[in-house]
Formats: structure tokens, C-alpha cells, sequence
């Protein structure tokens, strides 16, 4: 399950206290409850900046027994149950601010952000679209209602997000980053570019955004301006092996198939088990003249995900240069089970 962080902010609230006591679910709430409510609130807030969170629930709880209707009481609650993971709380906790106040945009706001996930369901982006609705337009909403568009697979509509995010915040790489993956998504690579350029010029040190400006670039035929992208991403982190794959990929596309093994080698170094590694390497070995190798490594590649239909596809090629047609055959015919059409036309030539 993909996870999402927010900045979780906290606030202190003065209130307004009424010298009348007022009842509640037929309990009478005295003015002494509501600044034992007050004060222990303010303690569960200076807890959260000691990042005594534990500590902070319960003065925080204390402040809600005092008084059931503290509607910011339930919101920060919630924020730190969300902190600490406890997504089940942090939900009720935002539905209790809502039921209290239901114009609270910012508790609507939370309770969509604490349910969002790969999967996130419907009312996450009612939930999005209330905080809006009610006033709560800040630009991380408009960036997470995007992040649900695009998990939905609705890739225009999380680009309309995405922009009024950026348009109130400038300076929001991930928001630009997001909208050029959306771009990327529809097919729009030059768009994707200069949304993956506007993320880096913000935020130098912006590792993914290199290595997914260099994918898209590998896309445009643009392989050397892909490889510096990759290079950028390999000196920001030398341990992200997917950019040495990705370089290793521009580099087979070049012809560079030297630099291209050096780089699929490296990235065995950092993580032995990643399949599409081993495949590159045997189409880069099957270029050399190297079959054997090739066959092993595409077997390997077989071994690691026997659901990866190219793997099975290029171990077919394999095993028609060393003469196995049954072999490749087979092969073939399990790379079309998987989905791979282009293994069609090779199937149908061994039922001739």
C-alpha cells in the first residue's frame, strides 16, 4: 500500500468562552470544563513540539472528555493519530470535527488525506472536494486531489489539480513533478519534460524527477540527454539502481553495449534479485554474440518473476540461436499467455 506523508500542522485556538454553561448529549458543560478542556489541549500542544506524541494523545483525549464538542480537539487528535499511523482513529476523529461543525474544511481535508492510498475509495475525493467546497483552498488539497485523479487512473483531471497547485504555490515541486507524470501518461512527453524541469529548477536535489525526465526523454529518441539526466539522479543517490538500469537502457539504445553491462552489472551490485536487470543484460549479451550468457541471465530473469512476458519473449529469441525451437517455442507461447502480442506472430509460425 502506497503510503502518503503531509506536514501535519498545529495550532494553538484561543477561545471564546461563555460565562453560560451549555449542554451537551444531556450533559451540562461547566465554564470550568472548558478550561480544564483548554489547558489540557494546550499541554497535548506543547507535547507535539517536544514530539512527545504518545503524551500528546493524552492530554488531548483528556481535553475531549472534558469537553465532547472541542471540534479542535478531535482535529488535532486526529492529526497526531495520523502521525502515529493509527489511521482507524485519526478517521473517526475528523468525522467527529465534521459532525460537530460540518463547514469544517479542513477536517474534511484529513479525513480524505488519511484514507488515501493505492486504492483509495470514492470518498476520498468527496472528502478532497468538501475541504474545497468549504473554504479550505490550500494548495496541498488541490496536490492530494490530484494524487487521487491520477491513482484513478484520470490523468486530465489530476493535471487540473496539479495546476491550481502550482499556481498558488509556486515553488511546489511535487506538484510539478506529478503533473508531468500525468502528462507522461497521456502520452504528452514534451509536456511531461518541461513539468519534470520545472520540479528540478525547485528542488535541485530532486533524484526522481531526473530519472523520470531521463525515461521520458529516452522516449523522445533523445538517449544522451537521457543518460545525463540518469547521471544526475546516480550522483544524487548511488544506491538508486533503477537509474543505473534506466541509464544502462539508454546506453543499449546508442549502441554503447559496453556501458550498458557495466551499468545492468552495477545494478546486480545494489540488488541481486531485480528481474528486469537480468533481462537487459541478456539482450545486451545476445547483441555481443554472447549466448550463453544471454540464456543464463534470462533465465534467471524467468526464475525471479515467471509473470514477466517479455522475459519469456527475449528467452524464446535465445533459444532459436542455440537451436532449441521446442524451447522457444514454449516460450513464446507463455509470453502470449502473458499478454505479449508481439509474440503472436512467433507462435504461429511454430504451428507451421
Amino acid at each position: 500500500m502506497r503510503k502518503f506523508r503531509l506536514h501535519i500542522f498545529l495550532f494553538f485556538i484561543v477561545l471564546i468562552i461563555p460565562s453560560l454553561a451549555i449542554r451537551i448529549y444531556g450533559q451540562e458543560i461547566s465554564l470550568q470544563q472548558k478550561k480544564n478542556a483548554q489547558t489540557a489541549y494546550n499541554k497535548g500542544i506543547q507535547s507535539i513540539g517536544e514530539e512527545s506524541y504518545w503524551v500528546a494523545l493524552e492530554y488531548l483525549s483528556a481535553a475531549l472528555d472534558y469537553n465532547p464538542r472541542f471540534e479542535m480537539g478531535y482535529l488535532t487528535r486526529g492529526k497526531v493519530n495520523l502521525y502515529l499511523d493509527n489511521i482507524d482513529e485519526a478517521v473517526q476523529d475528523f468525522t467527529m470535527a465534521i459532525e460537530l461543525n460540518g463547514d469544517f474544511g479542513e477536517a474534511y481535508f484529513y479525513r480524505g488525506y488519511a484514507l488515501l492510498n493505492d486504492d483509495p475509495p470514492d470518498r476520498v475525493n468527496t472528502d478532497f472536494s468538501a475541504a474545497l467546497a468549504n473554504g479550505f483552498k490550500e494548495p496541498y488539497v488541490f496536490y492530494y486531489r490530484g494524487i487521487y485523479r491520477l491513482l484513478k487512473n484520470d490523468y486530465t483531471e489530476a493535471i487540473l489539480d496539479f495546476t491550481e497547485a502550482v499556481e498558488l504555490d509556486d515553488d511546489y515541486a511535487l506538484a510539478y513533478h506529478d503533473r508531468g507524470t500525468a502528462k507522461r501518461l497521456l502520452g504528452d512527453y514534451q509536456g511531461a519534460v518541461y513539468d519534470y524541469r520545472q520540479a528540478v529548477d525547485r528542488k535541485p536535489d530532486f533524484t526522481l524527477a531526473y530519472n523520470n525526465m531521463g525515461s521520458v526523454k529516452i522516449n523522445l529518441g533523445n538517449f544522451q540527454g537521457a543518460i545525463d539526466d540518469f547521471t544526475v539522479a546516480i550522483n544524487l543517490d548511488s544506491g538508486f539502481y533503477r537509474a543505473y538500469n534506466n541509464r544502462g537502457s539508454a546506453k543499449f539504445q546508442m549502441g554503447d553495449y559496453q556501458g550498458a553491462l557495466e551499468d545492468f552489472n552495477r545494478v546486480l551490485e545494489l540488488n541481486e534479485d531485480y528481474a528486469p536487470a537480468y533481462i537487459n543484460i541478456g539482450n545486451t549479451q545476445t547483441k555481443l554474440n554472447n549466448i550463453e550468457e544471454a540464456a543464463m541471465h534470462l533465465a534467471r530473469a524467468v526464475e525471479l518473476n515467471d509473470s514477466s512476458g517479455i522475459a519469456y519473449l527475449n528467452r524464446g529469441f535465445v533459444r532459436e540461436l542455440m537451436g532449441d525451437l521446442t524451447g522457444a517455442c514454449e516460450d513464446w507461447s507463455r509470453a502470449l499467455e502473458l499478454g505479449v502480442e508481439a509474440a503472436s506472430q512467433y507462435v504461429s509460425e511454430c504451428d507451421q
